[in-house]
């Protein structure tokens, strides 16, 4: 019983949610008249870890009935009936919190029972919302939604056609830029998802849809017609086209002057997903060899940070910061970095500040040429997740070569194979890419000690024509070649 679905369920409530389930337990609303409430207190009990080696159907049972005979259909009816319980105590709750599907239930209900007054009420209360919110997925939804609502009401509620004429055309404009704001996220997946994985029809097929549709004269008659959202429109096609044609760098552009100009237009949820949006295509276009985004993907640093874009309750990502340091660093911007790891190694959450700090200290050194402190800060990183290790073990096999540490760099080299085949945790072309990074430098290693001019020259090829290497990774490789050659 100790990995039932109730259980498992149960555990995801938090002190506060746990509290409010036992009221919604205790109501007959919902419980249908059964007290369920004796067998939640049990399972709190094991919850908090209290006898937990004693929990059993059984036990549970013999508390709940004294004396009597242990019958496992009785404890299955109550088990079966506290999950449905906890199922709907999290449905409701996250109806609670969702403006849009309480707002579309609330308007049928009211509909279908004639009560206008309420519905016309109902109409205002959402207006007076969404006049508090910012463009996004939850913006345009709502107000598709809303002015919908606004149709029935005129059409069915008060039998007036012409007074619903101005919902109808809004709310298809709206339903529009709601599409938009979706495919937007979705074409992106798409495009990361195809360059990941060997992927198969249906995927080709979803992108394929995406490009078939004719945004760009949508685009135009937006602006021929001055809407009101031409340039909203203008912006998602941008963003969804930087997936669809990603050899085509206007689209990006266009939509990053947009965004930095107007990026409080959008909400919280839009300004992070257009950002990464940004990042991603920087990101992809560096691993194709354009390094002019190195330098754009620095600026949109410096402005994401400027503009508290992710910087959810004066905290900053653990990945974000890692990504943050190693591009300014990639640059040069010692100085920059140097006032980036004061300012922001406080900002990320406390446990991680420590070891996060001792990865950046390894950076920095790396950075400033002093490859023996690089090394000493790296061998006090406590690791937080795999993506960890694997950084450490990068940067720590390159200071081992800059130190001419040949011996400590052959061990170190194998370990680091062998901790890399050996780990079931990493997806197959992440394995592949560290595995060749280490594979390169154990032969760039023995032709260091064993100097042949020939195989120098044969390795540099290898590494030059490889797909797999990241391209920083693969500049260093050819550059440390290229000094042996000479």
């Amino acid at each position: 019983m100790k990995d039932t679905r109730l259980l498992r369920t149960l555990k995801t409530f938090s002190r506060e949610e746990m509290k409010l389930f036992e009221k919604f337990a205790a109501s007959p609303f919902f419980n249908n008249g059964r007290n369920y409430l004796p067998l939640l207190s049990e399972l709190k009990i094991f919850l908090s870890g209290i006898d937990s080696d004693n929990f059993s159907y059984e036990n549970i049972y013999e508390n709940l009935y004294p004396g009597k005979k242990f019958n496992k259909q009785v404890m299955w009816n109550l088990v079966s009936g506290l999950e449905k319980l906890a199922l709907e105590f999290i449905l409701q709750t996250a109806l609670k919190s969702s403006k849009k599907e309480r707002s579309v239930l609330m308007f049928d209900e009211l509909l279908k029972r004639n009560l206008n007054s309420e519905i016309f009420s109902q109409i205002q209360k959402t207006e007076k919302y969404l006049s508090g919110l910012k463009y996004g997925r939850e913006y345009f939804s709502i107000r598709y939604i809303a002015e919908n609502n606004k149709c029935e009401y005129w059409n069915l509620a008060q039998g007036r056609q012409d007074k619903s004429l101005e919902g109808t055309v809004k709310s298809s404009e709206y339903l529009i830029l709601n599409l938009l704001s979706e495919l937007s996220v979705i074409a992106w997946d798409l495009h990361v998802m195809l360059l990941t994985y060997n992927t198969g029809k249906e995927l080709n097929s979803a992108i394929e849809l995406i490009n078939s549709l004719d945004l760009k004269n949508l685009v135009s008659i937006a602006k021929k017609n001055k809407s009101e959202y031409a340039d909203i429109i203008n912006f998602y096609y941008n963003k969804i086209m930087c997936a669809a044609d990603e050899s085509n760098e206007s689209y990006f552009f266009e939509m990053k002057e947009y965004f930095e100009n107007n990026h409080e237009l959008f909400d919280n949820q839009e300004q992070r997903n257009t950002i990464i949006t940004l990042a991603n295509y920087c990101a992809l276009k560096m691993r194709s060899g354009n390094d002019e985004f190195l330098k754009i993907l620095f600026e949109l640093n410096k402005f994401r940070l400027k503009s508290g874009i992710e910087n959810l309750n004066g905290r900053i990502n653990k990945a974000l910061y890692h990504q943050i340091l190693r591009n300014a660093l990639s640059l040069g911007e010692i100085k920059w970095s140097e006032d980036f790891i004061k300012v922001y190694t406080p900002k990320l959450k406390k446990e991680h500040q420590k070891t996060m700090n001792f990865l950046a200290s390894g950076y920095l050194s790396y950075a400033k040429k002093d490859y023996a402190d690089s090394l000493e800060n790296l061998n006090k990183v406590e690791f937080i997740d795999i993506r960890d290790k694997l950084h450490v073990r990068i940067l720590s096999a390159k200071a081992y070569y800059e130190l001419g540490s040949s011996e400590s760099l052959f061990y170190y080299i194998d370990t680091s194979k062998h901790f890399i085949g050996n780990n079931s945790f990493l997806e197959k072309e992440t394995k592949e890419f560290y595995m060749k990074f280490f594979n390169f430098l154990n032969k760039l290693l023995i032709c260091k000690e064993n100097p042949d001019r020939n195989k120098l020259k044969k390795l540099k090829e290898d590494i030059h024509f490889d797909r797999t290497l990241r391209k920083r990774h693969k500049d260093w490789l050819i550059e440390k070649t290229d000094n042996l050659i000479q």
